[in-house]
């Protein structure tokens, strides 16, 4: 028998999960996880108890909140109900290197701070069933004021929808040591706003979405890795983001249309900035600097490939600043080109050193306002 209690002490111990029900008074309202035995030392796993206080909250949702501290998950906290929101009270501190040392395996943060131990997502919408036989959507997720860590290294995918969605926000976030900081898959009017998502491989991936926007973010991702991959996508506003300079690629469109970036500022020492592979896409007012200081970067293989690369018709690319600085390896790279007509780029400021082909475009392109007739190089 005293075995016996040793062993169920012992399992106590190492479990966050907490017996208590949420009462009524608060099942319309928020809970707070340490209230119901999450541990914010960051030893023991807190998912199965989040979980379960997500699976007491009525149809109508409820609010989960996560206080100051570090929590850790050994599985993902699972969305698969609408109007869930899941709040921080701190998204705590941004960087690696804003910190002298990472001295537990949680890594740099503090605040409200969610990390990977063993889980491949932090926060996960799952797929739910049809509802007489019609596409079930979860609806009315919100995400916000927490930082979100990998641990010391990149590890796992920060918050990933995977189900259809519609009308979620994600705002005030931080991702760090992440493999992939967000995924969202068939998202409808989706705000991601307002966070910093960088020192991961991957910083976000949306797929087959409508009406989403991503607003006022600093995203950056790692050599190799792609900063924004916008997959799918119609009607999609990219716009006041602060894009960092070690993702191989800035930001990628591919099989979209009507997707606006306006207002941005991409920084990058690689070619291929912005990719934008679709039709009637605009660029405006966006400010975009190369730097290519080091002869591993654009190879003669890449540097006839584009810092603005675009393939589709009828994208406006305007009223914008560009500014290269190639290394002597690169014999007259290639600033802005077309594959595919017709395109139309005016009102462009080029500040393209050592390059004499500042435009690689189709014949039926329109180049207007941006740089000498001897700049523009035409495919016939």
């Amino acid at each position: 028998m005293r075995i016996l209690i040793i062993i169920l002490s012992i399992l106590l111990l190492y479990s966050c999960v907490s017996d208590k029900k949420i009462s009524e008074s608060k099942k319309h309202s928020e809970v707070i996880i340490t209230d119901y035995g999450a541990d914010p030392t960051g030893r023991l796993d807190c998912s199965v108890l989040i979980n379960k206080i997500i699976s007491e909250f009525p149809e109508s949702g409820g609010c989960v909140i996560i206080p100051e501290g570090t929590f850790v998950l050994d599985k993902p906290i699972v969305i698969d109900r609408n109007y869930i929101t899941i709040k921080g009270l701190n998204s705590g501190m941004r960087s690696n290197i804003d910190v002298d040392e990472c001295k537990d395996e949680s890594g740099p943060g503090g605040g409200s701070k969610l990390v990977l131990r063993n889980a491949v997502y932090g926060i996960y919408v799952s797929p739910v069933d049809d509802v007489d036989n019609l596409k079930n959507r979860i609806s009315g997720i919100e995400i916000k004021d927490i930082l979100i860590s990998g641990g010391k290294s990149n590890n796992g995918i920060g918050i990933y929808f995977e189900h259809d969605n519609d009308r979620c926000t994600i705002s005030n976030i931080i991702g760090i040591n992440l493999e992939t900081g967000i995924i969202a898959n068939a998202s409808d009017a989706m705000a991601i706003k307002d966070s910093w998502l960088c020192e991961m491989k991957n910083s976000i991936e949306m797929n087959n979405g409508i009406q989403n926007t991503i607003n006022g973010c600093q995203l950056g991702a790692q050599p190799g890795g792609i900063t924004c991959k916008l997959v799918g996508q119609t009607n999609f506003l990219f716009t006041g983001n602060q894009v960092y300079p070690d993702g191989s690629v800035n930001l990628q469109v591919e099989r979209s249309c009507y997707v606006n970036v306006t207002a941005n500022n991409f920084k990058s020492y690689y070619n291929k900035i912005i990719d934008i592979k679709g039709d009637n896409n605009l660029l405006s007012g966006n400010v975009i600097c190369f730097e290519n200081n080091n002869e591993n970067r654009a190879g003669n293989n890449e540097e006839d490939y584009g810092i603005v690369h675009i393939e589709g018709k009828n994208n406006f690319f305007t009223s914008s600043t560009i500014s290269c600085r190639w290394n002597s390896n690169n014999l007259n790279p290639v600033t802005v080109k077309s594959l595919s007509g017709p395109n139309k780029f005016s009102n462009l400021y080029v500040d393209n050193i050592n390059s004499e082909r500042v435009f690689y475009v189709q014949a039926n392109d329109i180049v207007e306002q941006c740089v000498d007739d001897e700049n523009i190089y035409i495919v016939k």
